[in-house]
């Protein structure tokens, strides 16, 4: 090893047992050097800081550190000679104080333990007011500061660092980068780099090192490496091809000492409390909004929008405002196969809520599309794995103070953005009546688990029929309840406007008791207006004497209605005409529009806030979970990963409003009021409507062969009764009312606004008849 060099690897080669990942990686790092590495998911970023640490053991080459060949020495012995490494995902103890989190990173102090604590709370200011909270109760961002401090205080000379900004605020990420540059220069401390925000790589890295396949395939300088755009265009970095860089373009070439660059500072990196626009960063901006401007007058805005950004720093320094975290939990684990054979968990935990109350004694699941701070939420997508909420949603509140023991967090569909179980990142889930067949969407995981019988009540969430579908093929009671009865503050949205949250139960008192525990306004949702509660479980028992049932006769014989479920539901209704409810059929046209209303809405409002808005998108009053829009937002620097049906949504919502201008989302809402009052209409003749809530039963997983016709047929399939209650917001239910050839058959109840407790004294009576299983 040359002078200067503290690391130097040759020939370095690695894999997970028997699949090779790493094929002959040759680099250098110097004293005090930046070197960061570039490159796609899959292409052994990772893979390479876990072979230099140790924890993935080399199958071939060397690597020496400090004139030491350390190739075969384990993790603990290359931490105690000065390398320090900070995972993906930041590796922080949950259940464990920020203090002892800290405490843990201790290798080299012993007497001093005290005072090395302190010096490093000293260099990470935003830590002192945390230091006795759980460390899974902070945001992305504060585990980020508190997993670098944690590897710092044991004084490392070479950091190894994987994807630090991954979902955190922009202001955290500036202190991360105002803190590397700082141990550079002043410490010498050499960082190695794993990223894929390429503004902060560019902006810090004395190198680049691109990645492909196992390979270091080229070298941007640190000239070339002030601009993204030629970075983008070597790597193919931020396209969907991925592909190696031409051989033209960027010269592969083992790196030695003697090309490692002497430790610089970049000159013009202004990191202040919030990052100014750069002159191209403006001069884009004027470009993408259709104006044409000098250089030199752009550089004019630029000094005056200085001061207005100053602003953005007060705002930056000041706490956030969010609601306090109550009752103490653990982050959880993921569950083994053996313990979630339909793959219906995500997370398996235990908090238990206040010790008497409406659901005391209750196992409840969340869909993992809820905020339980601590606690990993990935909303199915695997472009959310890793975020931690730092806030409860305020169902999560109200079901722990109501007694009820939240035991996890139930597998949902990508973003939310399927009705069949087939799309979330971790694989299927399964119904429970008959493997390998949909749990239906996008509530899989809670339909399933309540379904199956392994937990008593769920959250579900609907955008388009979310809650009724899944409990329609696994056999459970969901009530999807007048729009804005239960606040949505704290779970991920889709399209404020058609989002709703709601119970799954295995029985009608239940699920009108978990009703009663999570409905009311908050004031922290503006979903929420005119709200009306009501004492859900006391009409249970209540006869359905002189109650009106229209039956609605577009519900049926869609040209995918199964003849069983029509069959099973229309028995149903005369089940009720025996109970003494006036039960008719009923004629409302514009049913069958429903859908068709539904989907600019749907498609160009989800486009609109959960992927352009970050999820939490603009213009309305209420609690904003910064946390998670922080995180999300990454989603573009890995939009591959994203589901072929939020793919499918997507293009065509991004087509509307750039094509179109939004005039189809406009025109559905308008459109959507009047498909309201057509129901309405029904409804002053009528106490409940009632149709099939599925067209059939649950259908065949597609096989992993599946062509994209098909993927998205499954997802898309079992809308046409449910969707259009979305867009009005009316309260609906699915009653399990039958089974045929071992699959639930599920019938739907629709009421006024805020009549939640009719359905609830139609369904309690029915469930009276006898075992829905043996109708």
């Amino acid at each position: 090893m040359s002078a200067g060099t503290i690391m130097e690897v040759k020939g370095l080669r690695s894999g997970y047992g028997r699949v090779p990942v790493l094929h002959g990686i040759d680099m250098a790092v110097a004293d005090g050097e930046i070197v960061g590495v570039l490159g796609h998911n899959g292409m052994g970023k990772t893979t390479l800081l876990k072979t230099l640490m140790g924890l993935v053991p080399a199958a071939g080459g060397s690597i020496v550190y400090e004139g030491i060949d350390i190739t075969h020495e384990p993790a603990h012995e290359r931490s105690q000679m000065g390398i320090g490494y900070v995972p993906q995902g930041r590796g922080i103890f949950p259940t464990l104080s920020v203090y002892d989190n800290i405490r843990m990173g201790i290798a080299a102090h012993q007497d001093d333990e005290e005072e090395a604590i302190r010096a490093v709370i000293g260099e990470f200011p935003r830590l002192e007011r945390l230091l006795e909270r759980e460390g899974g109760a902070l945001s992305g961002g504060e585990q980020q500061i508190l997993a670098i401090a944690r590897c710092l205080i044991s004084e490392p000379r070479l950091l190894l660092l994987d994807e630090p900004t991954e979902g955190i605020q922009p202001s955290i990420v500036d202190d991360i980068a105002e803190k590397l540059e700082e141990l550079s220069s002043r410490r010498g401390i050499a960082t190695v780099l794993v990223e894929q925000n390429l503004e902060f790589i560019t902006g810090l890295s004395d190198r680049i090192l691109m990645l492909q396949k196992g390979r270091v395939t080229g070298e941007v300088n640190r000239v070339e490496s002030a601009n993204p755009e030629l970075i983008r265009e070597f790597t193919g970095f931020g396209s969907a091809s991925g592909s190696a860089p031409p051989s033209h373009q960027v010269a592969s070439r083992p790196q030695t000492a003697q090309q490692a660059p002497e430790p610089h500072r970049r000159e013009g990196l202004r990191y202040m409390s919030v990052k100014r626009p750069t002159h191209n960063q403006l001069k884009e901006i004027v470009h993408n909004l259709g104006m044409h401007m000098a250089d030199e007058r752009i550089g004019e805005f630029l000094e005056v929008m200085d001061g207005l950004t100053d602003a953005y720093d007060t705002v930056d320094a000041m706490p956030d405002y969010l609601p306090p975290v109550d009752y103490p939990r653990t982050a959880g684990y993921r569950p083994s196969a053996e313990e979630n054979p339909l793959n219906a968990w995500y997370v398996r935990t235990e908090l238990k809520g206040a010790p008497r109350g409406a659901l005391a004694g209750k196992t409840i699941a969340l869909k993992d599309n809820v905020c339980l701070a601590g606690v990993p939420m990935m909303n199915g997508a695997s472009t959310l794995k890793g975020y931690t909420p730092d806030v409860d949603a305020t169902i999560v509140t109200r079901i722990l103070d109501a007694g009820g023991t939240i035991v996890g967090k139930a597998h949902c569909e990508y973003f939310c953005l399927s009705g069949g179980s087939h799309t979330n990142a971790t694989g299927h889930c399964h119904n429970p009546h008959k493997m390998g067949f949909s749990a239906g969407g996008s509530s899989s995981g809670s339909g399933a688990l309540v379904g199956g019988g392994i937990v008593d009540m769920a959250i579900g969430g609907d955008q388009g029929g979310s809650i009724r579908m899944p409990a329609s093929y696994c056999g459970c009671y969901g009530m999807k309840p007048t729009h804005g009865l239960v606040p949505y503050t704290g779970v991920m949205p889709i399209e404020s406007t058609i989002d709703h949250t709601g119970p799954m139960t295995r029985n009608v008192l239940d699920n009108a008791l978990f009703l009663e525990a999570i409905a009311g306004a908050d004031g922290l949702d503006p979903r929420q207006y005119d709200v009306q509660t009501d004492k859900y479980s006391s009409v249970i028992g209540r006869s359905v004497s002189g109650l009106r049932i229209g039956v609605v006769k577009e519900g049926f014989g869609h040209p995918n209605s199964e003849a069983d479920v029509d069959t099973k539901v229309r028995g149903a209704a005369e089940r009720f005409k025996r109970l003494g409810a006036t039960v008719d059929e009923v004629s409302i046209p514009a049913h069958l529009t429903g859908p068709a209303i539904w989907t600019p809405i749907a498609v160009e409002g989800l486009q609109n806030q959960m992927m352009h808005g970050n999820g939490m998108g603009t213009g309305w009053k209420g609690m904003y979970t910064t946390s998670l829009l922080d995180f999300h937002a990454n989603w573009r620097s890995r939009a591959d990963e994203l589901s072929d049906t939020l793919k499918v949504c997507m293009f065509l919502g991004e087509y509307f409003l750039k094509h179109h201008r939004g005039h189809y989302y406009a025109k559905s809402q308008n459109l959507g009021r009047q498909l309201r009052e057509t129901y309405d209409k029904m409804l002053n003749a009528y106490d409940l409507l009632l149709m099939p809530t599925t067209p059939m039963k649950a259908t065949p997983l597609p096989p992993p062969d599946a062509s994209l016709a098909l993927y998205c047929q499954r997802a898309f399939e079992m809308l046409p009764n449910t969707s259009p209650f979305d867009v009005t917001g009316h309260p609906a239910m699915s009653i399990p009312c039958g089974m045929s050839n071992g699959l639930p058959v599920g019938m739907m109840l629709v009421a006024r606004h805020y009549q939640e407790t009719t359905i609830y004294q139609a369904a309690a009576a029915f469930e009276g008849v006898g075992d829905w299983k043996a109708m």
